[in-house]
């Protein structure tokens, strides 16, 4: 699928493994790529009520990111330990924001807290 393509990245030679918003990328380029993104829309390390983008491209973006980052940790021969590690990271990270951004503005924490389940209160306490 990527034969004879490198890396979009300039000055990066790297053969492609990878493509991410219609560019191919080296396996270093692309998990930097999706940690930067997914850290750029993560509304939990952002200030309340301030979204950079419309929910739908989120969606799209999200669900593009993990579907590439599952088919990089399948299929490419060349991967390591510490890549096919971050790799899973992307992807239990996409799923979480996916959820998140699934839930009414009022946030996620909050919507757990209302329910009164106190199992549901001490894990959001945890997390959030």
């Amino acid at each position: 699928m990527f034969e004879d393509k490198i890396c979009a990245v300039d000055f990066c030679e790297g053969a492609a493994v990878a493509s991410l918003a219609q560019q191919d990328f080296c396996l270093n380029h692309f998990i930097d790529l999706c940690y930067e993104n997914l850290q750029r829309i993560d509304p939990r390390g952002q200030k309340r009520g301030r979204m950079p983008l419309e929910l739908p491209s989120l969606r799209v973006f999200i669900e593009e990111c993990s579907r590439r980052a599952l088919e990089v940790a399948l299929h490419c021969d060349n991967i390591d330990n510490l890549q096919r590690g971050r790799l899973l990271d992307i992807l239990l990270w996409a799923g979480e924001l996916f959820l998140l951004l699934r839930v009414p503005s009022r946030g996620f924490a909050d919507s757990l807290l209302e329910e009164h389940d106190p199992v549901l209160t001490r894990l959001a306490a945890r997390h959030f």
